[in-house]
C-alpha cells in the first residue's frame, strides 16, 4: 500500500455524518454525537501524530532484525507517547511545532511524559494500545514463525534457512546504542511493513484516541474516559480496518489448515483494539468461529468449481462477512463489552484446571453433583474476588479503570446518582442484619447512615460485643449437631451465629463505633447491594461453573416478598464483616414450571479490619486500611437435601 493510497482512506470524519449509525444503535446523546465527529482541524491532528510515528519508526528500525522484533523494540514507545499524548497532553498544540518534542520523547524510553494525566494509562486504554502493537506485529509473518518450517513460497529477501542472525542497530539510530554482528556472513535483511499500511494503521488508532478525547473535552471532566467509541466510526473507518484485515490476512495464509487459524487470530486481536478489552468473551469467539466457517464454506465451493482466485475470493467473500461483522460490533458493543469484563473477572478468580473440568462435567444426579462439591469443597469455599475498584468502576463497562485509590473510587461510585438510588432500591428488596437486629429500609444515603449509627450505638450493640466466646459456641455446636443429622450435603456449613466468636469479651469497656465507620458501612453496603442477585460476581460465577447449554442458571425467587438474598453485618472488637448471601436455582432449558433440578447457596464475605481507640472511658472503634482491604472471599455450596430412606 502506498502513501497515496492510505492518505485517500484518510479522509476528515466530518464528511461522513454520524446519523448515518444511529439507525444501528441510538447513541446516549445528540450532544456525544457531535463532540464524537471529528473536525478537519482534529483529523489533521490525528493524521500528523500517526505521520510523526511512523516516519520515525521507518527511519530507526533494524532492517536485520524480525518485523515483530522491531515492533516491540521500536514502536511501542513512541505509540505509548502518542496516546497519552492524546488523552492527556495539549492536543490543540500539535501543529504549533511539538514535532521536535515528541521526536525527543520517542528517542527517550526512560524520559518522563508530563502531560497532567495519570501516573499510566487506565486498563483498558492500556489493552487498546496491546491489542494495536499485536495487529501491527501480525501485518507480517516473520521468520521466528514456527509456520516457516512448511513448505512455502519465500519472500523477497529471505533466505532458505529459517535461523536468527545477529543482530545490529543501524548507525542512523539517535540515541540507541549499536552492536555489531560477529559472524563473517552479511546480516540477513529481514522484511519490515510498509509506510503506507502502517500509516493507515496509525491513524485509525489515533483518531479513535482523538474521538474519545473530544468526548472527554465535551463533558469538562465529568466522565471518565468512555474507552469504546466503535457506535461512532464511519463507514469509511470500518472498511478501512476491513481492508487491513484483507490484505494481511493474504500475505499470511499459505495453504488451506491456516486459513481459520489465521482469520481468527487477526479478527480478534481488531476486535480487542476496537472494544477496549483484554480477552474476549465466548460469544465473540464463537461468531467470529462461524464467520470463518461460513467463509470456508463459500472459498470451497468457488475452488472446487474453478470460479474465483483466492484474491477475488477474498473481496467477494471475507470484506462484506467483515463489514457484517463491525456493523455487530457497533450494534452490541456494550453487551459485549460488559461480557468480556466478565470473562475477564471470571480466568483471574477461577484456577483454570478446575474451571476447564466444571465447565466440561456431566452430571449424573443430584448426588453426583453433591460428591464432587464434596471433594472440591476447598476450592468452592475459598475463591478470591479482588476490591471491586482494582477491577473497574464497580461492574460498569463503560468505565476506564479501577482507581487505586480506594476512597477516591468508593467516593466516585456513591457520588453517581443513578447508582446509588439502584443500590438502594436493591438494598430495600434485602433483609439486613447488624449484629441480629435488622435494619429499616432506607430512601437515601444519610438516612441508611443514620439507621445504621442508631443500631451500632445501641445498648443491644454493646451487649452482643460483651458476649463471651464459650456461651456462644456451645449454642453454635448444639445447633450443627441438630441440623446436619439429617442431610445429605453437610459440608461448607457457616452458621450465622458463628459470628459472634471472635473472643471479644469486653463487657466492662464502654464501645462506641466512630461516625467514620458508619458512613464506610454504609457505603459497603451500596457496593454489596450493586454486586448481588442477578448482576454479581456470584451469580457470575455460579453461571459459569454450573451452567451449560442445557441448563439456566437463575437468582431464586421466593413467595412473596423478594428476598433472594440477606445481608449481614457483624461487628465485632477487631472487625467488621459483610456477608452477602443468595440462592441460585439450576433449571433445565426451556425454563418452565418446573422444579429447579438443584439450588446452590453462595456467601461473599468481606471484612474490614477495625482499630481501637481510647477516648476517656469510651473506646472508638475505626477501620483501619490493610493490604487485604476490600477483597472479598466467594463460598459456593448446594441446598441441603434430606435423604429418603425406603
Amino acid at each position: 500500500m502506498t502513501r497515496h493510497e492510505a492518505q485517500s482512506q484518510l479522509d476528515s470524519d466530518s464528511v461522513l455524518p454520524i446519523a448515518n449509525h444511529t439507525v444501528i444503535m441510538a447513541p446516549p446523546t445528540l450532544t456525544t454525537n457531535n463532540a464524537a465527529v471529528l473536525s478537519a482541524n482534529e483529523s489533521s491532528q490525528a493524521r500528523h501524530l500517526a505521520n510523526s510515528v511512523a516516519s520515525w519508526y521507518l527511519a530507526t528500525l533494524d532492517p536485520h532484525a524480525p518485523h515483530s522484533q522491531n515492533v516491540e523494540l521500536r514502536l511501542r514507545h513512541p505509540v505509548h507517547v502518542v496516546t497519552r499524548c492524546i488523552l492527556y497532553g495539549n492536543i490543540s498544540g500539535i501543529e504549533a511545532g511539538v514535532t521536535e518534542e515528541l521526536e525527543a520523547l520517542f528517542n527517550d524510553d526512560d524520559a518522563e511524559i508530563k502531560d497532567g494525566g495519570p501516573e499510566t494509562l487506565t486498563r483498558r486504554s492500556a489493552a487498546r494500545m496491546e491489542a494495536f502493537l499485536a495487529s501491527c506485529a501480525d501485518a507480517l509473518r516473520g521468520d521466528e514463525d514456527p509456520r516457516h518450517d512448511e513448505p512455502r513460497k519465500l519472500a523477497d529477501g529471505e533466505g532458505k534457512d529459517g535461523s536468527k542472525k545477529p543482530i545490529s542497530r543501524p548507525t542512523s539510530t539517535p540515541t540507541r546504542a549499536t552492536s555489531t554482528a560477529s559472524s563473517s556472513k552479511t546480516p540477513k535483511m529481514h522484511r519490515q511493513i510498509e509506510h503506507g499500511e502502517l500509516l493507515l494503521r496509525l491513524d485509525l488508532y489515533c483518531r479513535t484516541l482523538r474521538r474519545i478525547r473530544s468526548i472527554a473535552d465535551y463533558s469538562n471532566g465529568t466522565k471518565q474516559l468512555e474507552e469504546c467509541i466503535i457506535l461512532y466510526e464511519p463507514k469509511k473507518s470500518i472498511r478501512s480496518r476491513v481492508r487491513l484485515i484483507v490484505q494481511t490476512f493474504l500475505s499470511n495464509v499459505d495453504c488451506v489448515r491456516d486459513v481459520r487459524k489465521t482469520l481468527m487470530n487477526l479478527i480478534l486481536k481488531a476486535t480487542l483494539e476496537v472494544l477496549a478489552v483484554e480477552i474476549w468473551c465466548e460469544e465473540l469467539s464463537d461468531t467470529v468461529d462461524r464467520l470463518a466457517s461460513e467463509y470456508e464454506h463459500k472459498v470451497s465451493f468457488g475452488s472446487l468449481a474453478f470460479l474465483s482466485s483466492p484474491d477475488s475470493s477474498v473481496e467477494t467473500h471475507l470484506a462484506p462477512l467483515l463489514i457484517k461483522y463491525f456493523e455487530y460490533l457497533q450494534m452490541n458493543w456494550e453487551s459485549l463489552v460488559s461480557k468480556c469484563e466478565i470473562e475477564r473477572m471470571l480466568r483471574a478468580v477461577l484456577d483454570r484446571d478446575l474451571r476447564y473440568f466444571f465447565k466440561n462435567a456431566v452430571f449424573h444426579s443430584v448426588g453426583h453433583i453433591l460428591d464432587v462439591c464434596r471433594d472440591e469443597r476447598g476450592f468452592l469455599d475459598n475463591i478470591a474476588l479482588p476490591p471491586p475498584w482494582k477491577e473497574g468502576v464497580f461492574g460498569k463497562s463503560s468505565g476506564g479503570d479501577g482507581n487505586k485509590d480506594m476512597d477516591a473510587a468508593i467516593n466516585s461510585y456513591c457520588s453517581d446518582a443513578a447508582l446509588v438510588s439502584q443500590a438502594l432500591r436493591d438494598l430495600r428488596r434485602e433483609v439486613i442484619t447488624v449484629n441480629g437486629q435488622i435494619l429499616s429500609p432506607a430512601h437515601n444515603v444519610p438516612e441508611l447512615a443514620e439507621y445504621l449509627g442508631q443500631i451500632l450505638n445501641s445498648n443491644q450493640m454493646k451487649k452482643s460485643l460483651g458476649e463471651t466466646k464459650d456461651s456462644i459456641l456451645r449454642n453454635g455446636r448444639r445447633r450443627l449437631k441438630k441440623r446436619v443429622s439429617n442431610y445429605t450435603s453437610d459440608f461448607g456449613l457457616e452458621l450465622e451465629s458463628d459470628f459472634f466468636s471472635g473472643g471479644e469479651s469486653d463487657s466492662s469497656v464502654a464501645s462506641k463505633v466512630d461516625v467514620g465507620l458508619v458512613d464506610v458501612l454504609a457505603r459497603r453496603l451500596l457496593i454489596a447491594a450493586s454486586r448481588t442477585g442477578a448482576g454479581g460476581d456470584a451469580y457470575f460465577v455460579v453461571r459459569d461453573l454450573f451452567g451449560g447449554d442445557e441448563v439456566e442458571v437463575v437468582p431464586h425467587q421466593s413467595s412473596g416478598r423478594v428476598n433472594q438474598g440477606t445481608i449481614e453485618i457483624i461487628v465485632k472488637m477487631t472487625s467488621a464483616i459483610i456477608k452477602s448471601h443468595a440462592k441460585f436455582d439450576i433449571f433445565a432449558k426451556p425454563c418452565g414450571d418446573s422444579d429447579p433440578l438443584i439450588q446452590f447457596h453462595t456467601t461473599t464475605t468481606e471484612t474490614l479490619t477495625l482499630q481501637q481507640s481510647v477516648d476517656g472511658s469510651t473506646v472508638l472503634l475505626k477501620e483501619k486500611k490493610t493490604k487485604m482491604t476490600g477483597w472479598r472471599t466467594l463460598a459456593i455450596r448446594p441446598a441441603y437435601y434430606e435423604k429418603i430412606t425406603a
